[in-house]
């Protein structure tokens, strides 16, 4: 099996060569691309793209390093070099296991990011955004500290992809949050509905006997934030919407001037429930793969523009945790890797390369308050969008390569990526 060694260097610039570079508007045939990155070293590369597209870097929604808490499944190191293999410049950071509901906690995040400097490509100076938590460790029984996670730069409050609180405590939560003017983030899901349930409830669920979670767990649950919202006048955002539903609920909510946003996760466009015939537990992932139907619905939502953004949802779990009989596996599947050259073609013949560029950049980068700056503006991925690639264990960051993709042939090859200085290539 092909071994995939990054190889990662500082240059303050990177000349690409033969690169169909993105112009704002279009991919141009260019003969030469002069970019300019990060730090005063003046070491500078010669790159021949061969004719691949030129794009800028991506953003990340949904993603969990898990230190400090689990660090023996994953660290920020390990993130770090996710994204760059991926070609993301940042991202919006929420740990479930390490819940931000105070002022030192998000210091003590942003502090554990390690540094850029020469000779450390591991470093980090993307432009990572956190998400607050809205309650004292992601519980029901007292509110975070919202005021000055607000002042200290939180980008929005987020539930830990918890289940939705009971109605009384989710008022309380948003009533005190819209003082600071931040957006909340939900994943709905109505905790009793979903009970002990771990894949879409469904033909295939019934089939094999599994425990599942249905439809209305996630829009019962959507419908309660959005009544709240509309009655508190708080913006809103779902993360990782499964059904068509649930994207209706969001369309009449906008008519109603409820400002709300959503996004969908990237395997539950590539994939429907027809995979757990291969019980297979590296489908097993929290909200559950739904029907084909519902996939159908979910891309119908990112051709009307209905959906903001696309998630990576990006969690990491041990091996010895996924290789168990599916219901009792770690829910959870790694994609920062991969999740570029899986969908991009299917995405491009869907909505065209700038929606393409806008539901994977722009659009979560805007969501999470953290809009292309100065420092970022030459962050490219270089994609070969015609050469498939195997995918491997040695392409994931981390000693975890928990991804359904595992094994799989895609479509399209990241070759290299070039972000603050570092370049990287695969």
């Amino acid at each position: 099996m092909k071994m995939r060694k990054p190889n990662k260097e500082f240059y303050s610039k990177v000349v690409l060569k033969n690169a169909k570079f993105w112009n704002g508007n279009a991919f141009e045939l260019r003969d030469e691309v002069c970019l300019i990155g990060a730090g005063n070293n003046e070491d500078s590369l010669e790159y021949d793209s061969n004719g691949a597209l030129v794009m800028p870097a991506l953003f990340a929604l949904g993603i969990d390093f898990m230190e400090p808490l689990r660090d023996d499944v994953y660290t920020y190191v390990d993130g770090v070099e996710a994204m760059r293999r991926g070609g993301f410049y940042g991202g919006l950071y929420e740990s479930a296991a390490n819940p931000i509901d105070d002022a030192d906690k998000l210091t003590a995040a942003i502090n554990r990011r390690p540094v850029d400097e020469p000779g450390n490509p591991y470093g980090s100076s993307l432009a990572i955004r956190f998400l607050g938590a809205y309650s004292k460790g992601f519980g029901t029984d007292s509110l975070a500290e919202m005021m000055e996670l607000a002042q200290t730069g939180v980008a929005g409050f987020g539930d830990g992809n918890a289940a939705i609180p009971h109605s009384r405590f989710l008022r309380l939560a948003m009533e005190y949050g819209k003082m600071t003017g931040k957006r909340f983030f939900f994943q709905p899901m109505d905790k009793t509905l979903r009970k002990s349930g771990c894949v879409h409830e469904g033909a295939y669920s019934d089939m094999l006997g599994m425990k599942g979670i249905p439809r209305i767990a996630e829009t019962i649950a959507a419908y309660t934030v959005l009544e709240t919202a509309r009655f508190l006048q708080v913006p809103v955002h779902f993360k990782q919407v499964t059904c068509g539903e649930t994207l209706d609920l969001v369309r009449d909510a906008r008519k109603k001037g409820i400002d709300v946003t959503c996004d969908v996760g990237l395997y539950h466009l590539l994939f429907d429930d027809s995979c757990l015939e291969t019980l297979d537990s590296a489908y097993h992932i929290l909200p559950p793969i739904r029907s084909a139907v519902d996939r159908d619905a979910l891309w119908q939502g990112i051709v009307d523009g209905t959906v903001n953004a696309i998630s990576m949802n990006h969690a990491p779990v041990l091996r010895q945790d996924k290789v168990v009989n599916f219901e009792d596996s770690v829910p959870g599947a790694l994609s920062l890797e991969v999740a570029l050259p899986a969908i991009w073609n299917k995405l491009v013949a869907k909505v065209g390369e700038a929606r393409a560029i806008e539901l994977l950049s722009t659009g979560p980068a805007r969501l999470a308050n953290a809009v292309h700056g100065k420092n970022h503006g030459d962050d490219v991925v270089i994609l070969a969008a015609d050469k498939p690639h195997k995918v491997v264990e040695s392409d994931f960051a981390g000693h975890v390569c928990n991804s359904p993709l595992l094994g799989k042939e895609l479509p399209s090859s990241i070759l290299a990526t070039y972000i603050n200085g570092v370049f990287t290539q695969l």
